[in-house]
């Protein structure tokens, strides 16, 4: 058609880039400007929640080292405790066999142990128109102190325990040790070496080869198990006391 120009194909594409351009950029632009106000809009963190966490954070802390102060300061007392305890029982235990001690010394224990039983008795035949030779409590004396001189530990006469204040007296005929009268025949019971003890019971011309040329029947046995019972009477003093 006459007077009609037509269009550049060029300037067409310009305008529908130019276009696109323009939707581009207006789109990035909306999206920027809500991100934007998105980011004002957001809810702040409470500055006082904030505060408040960091106080019971520190509160908690404390209190775990107060915690942790206390448990050392009881595992210090435990020791303590224990050490204590410790030595409580070693001097506990000291005492102990002090005491136990002290119960053998005084004959308050039952004793076993090796050693010799020596038996006494009066002649089987008396000679007529003599005064009878009878076992009186010095004969029961002087072995007995044989025995402890030959290192005997613990001693027994008819059951009877000799200790520190056993005394032996003669009554009517009859022996008393302990309170307790006593009747041949008379066996003495000792505790201690038995070679050593009835070797010094026998030695030639001693205490046994005496009374035995009195007419008294003598006899010295060695045991390897002997029983001397404890000693049962009374250990009071009214009169000593222990000195200062």
């Amino acid at each position: 058609m006459a007077g009609v120009t037509p269009r550049s194909p060029r300037l067409t594409l310009w305008h529908l880039a130019m276009t696109l351009t323009m939707v581009v950029l207006g789109f990035l632009i909306i999206i920027q400007s809500r991100a934007g106000r998105a980011l004002t809009s957001q809810v702040p963190v409470p500055t006082r929640n904030v505060y408040a966490l960091a106080t019971l954070l520190r509160e908690e802390r404390d209190a775990r080292l107060s915690l942790e102060s206390q448990v050392t300061g009881l595992r210090r007392q435990l020791e303590t405790y224990e050490r204590a305890a410790s030595e409580g029982r070693s001097l506990q235990e000291a005492m102990g066999r002090e005491l136990e001690t002290l119960r053998v010394a005084l004959g308050l224990k039952t004793m076993r142990g090796p050693g010799v039983i020596v038996r006494l008795a009066d002649p089987r035949t008396q000679p007529k128109g003599t005064t009878p030779v009878v076992v009186n409590y010095q004969d029961i004396v002087a072995v007995v102190n044989e025995l402890w001189a030959a290192g005997a530990e613990a001693i027994a006469v008819n059951g009877q325990r000799l200790s520190a204040t056993t005394g032996l007296s003669q009554v009517s005929g009859t022996v008393v040790i302990n309170l307790q009268r006593l009747t041949g025949p008379f066996e003495i019971v000792a505790i201690g070496d038995p070679a050593t003890m009835e070797g010094a019971l026998n030695i030639r011309g001693g205490l046994l080869e005496g009374l035995r040329a009195l007419g008294l029947t003598i006899h010295v046995f060695r045991r390897d198990a002997l029983t001397v019972p404890a000693y049962k009477g009374p250990l009071t003093f009214e009169y000593a006391k222990p000195a200062e």
